[in-house]
């Protein structure tokens, strides 16, 4: 329900009583007419609207003086989605060479050292230098056509864990059939891998190996002989990274805040005094990076959509981004638009019920620096629209729908009772400076009116106001609307039902109001019944 149906809340209270006032109602004997207390309450803007159930919270100065915020999360990405390690592949033969294939038979074991450098892929200029590994591993696949026993030892220098590093040693011993094949999978969780080879390169990934090979007497060996290494990296998930992690172009998903208190603005003129709507950017990733409102819309019911304009739409706006020393905390840039540098004071009157936002970002903007990023780094955008409950409403109209009336029948020891009058009587204290016109229409199941709630809509006043749009005095109003049988018997029909309330502020919307704490709905209801009961 919207905080403007503040005074309409008694027919909502109301409403409540016919789903369960026959559960409540007890006659004790067959008199022509029974009085019935069925609601005493005080309700004050937050009894109404529940924070809790929305993206809502409600925020009160020293003087109760009220104002809302709605909120949403439009984007969030990490720098997972954007820097990815892809996997690099090495693809190496090695054979000896023909003076260690003359020496062999001499010396029975002959030691080939080789090496291999390749680079990650940077499609994005990444520049990478060091990585610390969360998850993925190393293949070392071997396939010996020696007829001789090998073995290879292999050694990534920039790969380390504890300070040591990663070593892996094979054996691949001949046994009358070749090839001979060795598939291995070395397992890099916690390593990590200098790609900068001790800030000399970037991208970079090396290793070293030593072949042994031991002869086999009457075995031939030729340079046709080899060992073929398949290697890399494989599924690399980091925790860390630093060095130039890109430039990328962030197109982010159009996204939608709803401000639920117009959900069910049906046509008026509402004018809020200072409305603000703002983008909070949340960011931890350690680099240099802007965002862009394309665009920004309100969407209402009354009036459609509408852009909002402004000399910081469409405009790069740096964001702050945590430093070397500030890894792993997260840095914050809020853009507001308000009365000062947009059109939002006019956009908001009508008030709507959406916020679209339609942003982009860039990451690192100005080309290459040092960045330094962790796997929980992202940028997170809230979208704010913040409502100071201060304005004038020169013409406002609200319908709610009530579903799901029910009128069970009434016995009185067992025995039917016939409800030849129900009067409500209702007492309105009203401590809101609204002035409102208000209405129930009750539904058949087509959605086609029955009955009203009312002969003709009843006319709640303001409470009485001061110079600065404070109510000073409630107002009292009284209500006695009765159903005679013929009337009752047509909206026990009803399944549902319909409240239009129409408002204005205080002096006919001339005079701004402001909502505070203080301000509450007193509802006194009671019902009289008069019936015959069937013996």
């Amino acid at each position: 329900m919207s905080y403007f149906l503040l005074p309409a809340a008694c027919l909502l209270l109301l409403t409540s009583c016919y789903k369960k006032k026959f559960d409540e109602l007890k006659l004790a004997n067959a008199s022509p007419e029974y009085l019935y207390p069925l609601i005493d309450a005080e309700l004050s803007l937050k009894d109404i609207i529940d924070p809790t159930k929305k993206k809502l919270y409600i925020t009160e100065d020293a003087n109760g003086f009220y104002t809302f915020v709605y909120y949403q999360d439009v984007y969030e990405a990490y720098i997972t989605d954007f820097l990815k390690i892809d996997d690099l592949a090495f693809n190496q033969s090695v054979s000896l060479t023909g003076g260690e294939i003359a020496s062999l038979p001499v010396n029975t074991t002959i030691t080939h050292s080789f090496t291999q450098s390749n680079t990650l892929d940077a499609e994005n200029g990444e520049q990478l230098k060091h990585l610390t590994i969360k998850s993925g591993s190393i293949p070392l696949n071997l396939s010996s056509t020696f007829r001789h026993d090998i073995q290879l030892v292999i050694t990534f220098p920039y790969i380390k864990k504890n300070n040591v590093a990663l070593t892996k040693t094979v054996a691949l011993n001949y046994n009358g059939s070749s090839p001979v094949v060795s598939n291995n999978t070395i397992d890099l969780s916690g390593y990590s891998i200098d790609l900068s080879e001790n800030n000399t390169k970037v991208n970079t990934l090396t290793y070293t190996a030593a072949l042994t090979v031991t002869y086999k007497a009457g075995s031939p060996i030729n340079a046709t002989q080899k060992l073929d290494v398949q290697t890399g990296l494989t599924g690399i998930q980091y925790q860390y990274a630093d060095g130039y992690i890109g430039h990328y172009d962030i197109n982010m998903p159009e996204d939608t805040l709803k401000i639920e208190i117009f959900d069910n603005a049906y046509a008026g003129n509402v004018y809020f005094t200072d409305p603000k709507v703002r983008a909070i950017i949340y960011n931890s990733i350690s680099a240099a990076s802007s965002v862009k409102m394309n665009q920004l819309e309100t969407y209402s019911n009354i009036t459609g959509q509408t852009n909002i304009t402004g000399s910081i739409i469409n405009t790069n706006i740096p964001i702050n981004y945590p430093a070397v020393s500030e890894i792993g905390q997260t840095k914050t840039t809020t853009i507001q638009l308000d009365k000062t540098n947009s059109n939002v004071q006019t956009v908001f009157n009508p008030a709507p019920d959406q916020v679209i936002y339609k942003m982009s970002g860039i990451i690192n903007p100005g080309g290459v620096t040092t960045n330094f990023v962790t796997d929980t780094s992202k940028i997170r955008i809230r979208g704010e629209a913040e409502i100071p409950l201060e304005g004038k409403i020169t013409q406002f109209v609200l319908l709610d729908t009530i579903e799901d009336i029910s009128y069970p029948d009434i016995k009185v020891d067992g025995n039917d009772v016939t409800v030849l009058s129900a009067a409500f009587n209702l007492a309105l204290v009203n401590g809101f400076p609204l002035n409102t016109n208000i209405q129930m229409y009750f539904l058949d199941d087509t959605g086609m009116i029955v009955d009203s709630l009312f002969s003709t809509p009843h006319f709640i006043a303001s409470g009485s106001i001061d110079g600065n749009g404070k109510v000073t005095t409630p107002t009292t109003v009284h209500i006695k609307e009765i159903f005679d049988e013929a009337r009752y018997k047509r909206v026990s029909t009803s399944s549902k039902a319909v409240i239009y309330a129409f408002f204005s502020s205080a002096n006919n919307g001339t005079v701004p109001i402001k909502i505070y704490s203080s301000y509450k709905i007193k509802s006194n209801i009671s019902i009289n019944v008069k019936a015959n009961v069937s013996f």
